[in-house]
């Protein structure tokens, strides 16, 4: 660590001063821990796992009880594969099904069963449990309302000026498809 950013004493991290550096680590790592404990808590309490809790909770506040799998992918920040293979395995289970979206010929719903619907009630019930121990009993009253305007205001700034990104993947720039299009020969 040397030099100086804006008088402050700078960090190992280009362009970071170590007091931000060290917010965003904490940040980062708590953010990781939580999610990898309520995973595990739901993974062996209901044999789900938290993205599984979330989509059939999705499924079940719907007034439907289904959504489109697109849909699914642009609010549980997945890829469309990824939302594929998570209900194909809760299609095994009998928690989901899928049937043919009849606003979209093209397009495929995810229509939670009623075992999917009591699966998620029961989820819900660890799930919230765990929220309260790992997140909410750790902080104060001010300090859940802080941590979560700061976090809505990071999330309001991101859906603004960020590429669409999903955990894990991309999508390609349109000017990259339409070069890929252009340069792809007849079949």
């Amino acid at each position: 660590m040397n030099g100086l950013i804006g008088g402050r004493t700078a960090s190992d991290m280009p362009g970071l001063d170590i007091a931000e550096l060290r917010s965003w680590q904490n940040f980062l790592e708590a953010a990781l821990r939580l999610s990898a404990a309520l995973n595990g808590s739901l993974e062996d309490q209901h044999d789900l796992m938290l993205i599984e809790v979330r989509l059939l909770d999705i499924l079940n506040t719907s007034p439907t009880g289904s959504a489109r799998m697109g849909d699914l992918a642009e609010a549980l920040l997945a890829s469309p594969s990824r939302i594929t293979r998570l209900v194909g395995r809760l299609e095994r289970r009998g928690l989901v099904r899928r049937a043919d979206s009849r606003e979209d010929a093209r397009g495929v719903r995810a229509i939670i069963t009623d075992e999917g619907r009591t699966a998620a009630e029961q989820a819900m019930i660890t799930y919230g449990e765990d929220i309260r121990t790992h997140y909410l009993d750790r902080l104060s009253r001010s300090q859940m309302v802080a941590t979560g305007d700061n976090c809505k205001r990071i999330n309001a700034a991101l859906k603004l000026t960020a590429p669409p990104t999903r955990l894990g993947w991309r999508s390609k720039p349109a000017a990259t498809v339409e070069r890929a299009e252009e340069n792809a020969t007849p079949a």
